[in-house]
């Protein structure tokens, strides 16, 4: 990731937006407007964001079970879009998770350019900590992601060891 062009954010930022209120014309024209660099940039950036919320959600790498369960509720919560529970799953288990390319994995060029924006605003709009925004959890996603690349690999257990801490001190 490295650094995050504050263009390509902002593009992100709004084309999230839309997707969040199902505003899918605006969304198409938003995209048309980016070009095609930027707009694999943007794509991106959906993968990253997604990937931390489906790890996030899942308190840790997500199993089968986690992705088929958050690919549920977003198919069954989702009232402004289509989403199919299929595609969501796809997209998961195979683009975000598996590090497949996105037509690879969703089985279409249209679905690629399509459905990453989509079922990222959803997943950010409706795994949200509570009393976040989507828009302030991308925030907290976009500097959790930038700060991981800077870190080591070797401070992970050392990471593990203190969510676990963590974790463990907020129920007892």
């Amino acid at each position: 990731m490295g650094s995050i062009n504050p263009k390509v954010e902002q593009a992100t930022r709004d084309m999230l937006g839309q997707a969040i209120r199902g505003d899918l014309e605006d969304l198409a024209a938003l995209i048309k407007s980016v070009g095609g660099e930027a707009y694999r940039q943007v794509l991106g950036l959906c993968l990253t964001a997604a990937a931390y919320v489906a790890v996030d959600v899942s308190s840790g790498w997500p199993t089968e079970a986690d992705v088929r369960e958050i690919a549920r509720i977003i198919a069954e919560r989702e009232k402004l879009i289509d989403l199919s529970q299929a595609d969501v799953d796809a997209y998961l288990s195979d683009a975000v998770l598996g590090f497949r390319p996105l037509e690879e994995a969703l089985g279409d060029a249209e679905k690629a350019a399509t459905l990453p924006l989509l079922i990222t605003g959803s997943m950010l709009f409706r795994f949200r900590p509570e009393g976040l925004t989507w828009w302030e959890y991308l925030d907290q996603i976009w500097n959790a992601s930038l700060t991981a690349e800077t870190l080591d690999l070797s401070v992970i257990p050392a990471l593990l060891i203190r969510a676990r801490r963590a974790k463990q001190t907020r129920t007892d």
